[in-house]
């Protein structure tokens, strides 16, 4: 049996979060700001040290993110051009020793250890290029990602991130089916914020 490959976690957090108005990273869901859901998830499936790229309102979010003390910050200077940059700077702060990553973004709440684990373990048993969640035919994030795709990804430009990797007809790209709408859920703009917080207050 192949010894368990070396998983590291980036977390996406340098959006200006236009839509929303405010810093969404910084928005409260049960009590817990999304960042730090989004932290508590990755550590609990046994990512320790999460590479967390900030850029806009990054002061903030370091003074008010309870959690980011446990992460590797990066900060993203060029986050204005688009989550690309993001990306590749995340790649740039990934352990020489990572095998694959898994890429998160900061505004997906729901997501737990144990579906973080869940996709951490088939990417492991299944080893792709390229591993995403599956909800009901919905693709979702986050998504694992092979060290050997780590230089074209350092290719990506603008906002369209890592998708022009799912074109490419040389990679294994592997859809893990999931029980858990959480991988298909987001938060943009305040209607859906106040939509997900009513629907958390619903008994």
């Amino acid at each position: 049996m192949a010894p368990r490959l070396n998983f590291q976690a980036v977390i996406l957090g340098a959006g200006s979060s236009s839509r929303m108005g405010c810093p969404k990273q910084l928005l409260e869901v049960d009590g817990i700001t999304m960042l730090d859901r989004t932290i508590s998830a990755v550590l609990q499936a046994g990512l320790t040290r999460p590479v967390l790229v900030l850029g806009a309102h990054r002061s903030k979010i370091l003074q008010s993110a309870a959690l980011a003390s446990c992460c590797r910050i990066i900060v993203n200077e060029q986050y204005e051009t688009g989550q690309a940059s993001s990306l590749i700077a995340g790649v740039n702060g990934l352990h020489s020793s990572c095998d694959a990553a898994i890429f998160l973004l900061c505004d997906q709440p729901l997501l737990t250890g144990g579906l973080i684990g869940e996709l951490v373990a088939e990417f492991d048993r299944i080893r792709p290029d390229i591993l995403y969640p599956l909800f009901r035919k919905q693709r979702g994030n986050p998504v694992i990602l092979a060290k050997s795709t780590f230089p074209r990804l350092l290719q990506a430009r603008g906002d369209r991130g890592a998708r022009f990797l799912f074109n490419a007809p040389d990679l294994t790209i592997h859809p893990c089916e999931v029980d858990d709408e959480a991988v298909i859920i987001d938060v943009d703009t305040p209607e859906e914020y106040r939509a997900l917080v009513n629907s958390r207050t619903i008994v």
